[in-house]
């Protein structure tokens, strides 16, 4: 199973109830939510999917089939905005 990690190229602060990132590089930055903002935490070291399921059913009061669909469609955006990679 392929592995998460962050990318490097990011910085971020808490801001009111959202953690904003910025891309160091570009300039660019988004705003994570709670979810978001927790697997980015979660993410300090490389991490697969099954373990962020894991991780965040312990945080949030969520069914683990709706944890692993939803922690699907966060990785995917967050790879898409270059937040994160995966790696074999």
């Amino acid at each position: 199973m392929p592995t998460w990690k962050r990318c490097e190229d990011w910085v971020g602060t808490e801001v009111e109830d959202h953690l904003i990132m910025l891309h160091l590089e570009s300039g660019r930055y988004v705003a994570l939510n709670d979810t978001a903002a927790e697997a980015w935490r979660l993410l300090e070291a490389p991490r697969d999917e099954a373990w962020l399921v894991e991780a965040m059913t312990a945080v949030f009061s969520v069914a683990p089939e709706h944890c692993k669909e939803s922690i699907s469609k966060l990785l995917d955006q967050m790879d898409r905005l270059e937040l994160v990679e995966r790696s074999a």
